[in-house]
């Protein structure tokens, strides 16, 4: 179903969705092969010890307040609704050279200080989702049936409607292809530039 979704505990996504792993595996895949295509960089050197497959980098994105992020860390400095996350280049977009594939996010705090979110990603707009089930959860994630490509120069938007100010954790989940592995070589928490 596109824009399905489950809500799960982080610490249990792979026990609670077993499908996580065919997620995975697809966005990988598709990444992967827009990756290859776009660059041509030769598919065999698309692994973590190459550096061309990483972890989702939050220098990638810009916090509420427009901010380049070291971390997923943010503050809620207002309520209501609001873009809490988008593309950290011109126009809300994925930096050139990179590309994320995106199967879901996590909450990293105790407290959600939001009720709902949506997300746009270049011209396609996601439906909402209520995400008011996962205050019972210690850590909840939400995973995505389907994942989604986060091309570079192309825009991401993450919005939600924020019910209190305060510190608040966000965390991507998925894997970025780097065109330029010297790029993700540098010092953490260094701006991807």
């Amino acid at each position: 179903m596109a824009g399905g979704y489950i809500l799960c505990e982080y610490e249990d996504v792979k026990k609670e969705f077993p499908e996580f792993r065919t997620v995975m595996r697809d966005v990988k895949e598709e990444l992967l092969s827009r990756a290859q295509a776009d660059w041509g960089i030769p598919r065999e050197k698309f692994t973590l010890r190459q550096g061309y497959v990483t972890s989702i980098i939050p220098s990638l994105f810009a916090d509420i307040n427009g901010n380049r992020m070291a971390t997923w860390d943010q503050w809620f400095n207002a309520t209501g609704h609001q873009m809490i996350m988008s593309g950290v280049a011109t126009g809300r977009t994925i930096p050139e050279d990179y590309k994320v594939g995106l199967v879901g996010l996590a909450f990293l705090d105790k407290t959600i200080r939001m009720s709902e979110m949506k997300m746009q990603i270049s011209d396609k707009k996601l439906p909402r989702i209520n995400i008011e089930e996962a205050f019972a959860y210690n850590q909840p994630a939400i995973i995505f049936e389907e994942g989604y490509i986060l091309d570079e120069e192309r825009s991401f938007e993450l919005y939600a409607y924020i019910l209190t100010q305060g510190p608040q954790r966000i965390k991507l989940i998925g894997l970025q292809a780097n065109r330029v592995k010297d790029k993700v070589l540098t010092n953490t928490g260094a701006a991807l530039v």
